[in-house]
């Protein structure tokens, strides 16, 4: 999933919706939830606005500062987990991790 337009800081929107579109041209809207840094790697959480399950995606986020950058979904389960336990350390205060 890409977006082209703007850097990612820039992609979110007021009320925290992220605007992806697949290699299909297909859009899809998910709740930005953090970007963190992984061995050196940019990652972002969020989660699918119409899942109900509230089931966090990971993707890696190639050249976020940039006005092109790529999310693309983390499939590694060891990396997944690791990003996925620093947003909930990062993020304990915020969220039931329950």
């Amino acid at each position: 999933m890409e977006d082209t337009n703007r850097p990612v800081d820039e992609m979110i929107e007021e009320d925290g919706i992220i605007t992806l579109t697949d290699e299909d041209g297909a859009t899809v809207d998910f709740e930005f939830l953090d970007l963190l840094n992984y061995e050196g790697a940019s990652y972002a959480v969020v989660v699918p606005v119409e899942d109900e399950t509230d089931t966090v995606q990971i993707f890696r986020v190639e050249d976020p500062d940039q006005e092109e950058n790529t999310f693309i979904p983390v499939v590694d389960e060891e990396t997944a987990m690791a990003v996925f336990e620093l947003f909930k350390e990062k993020n304990k205060d915020d969220f039931d991790f329950a």
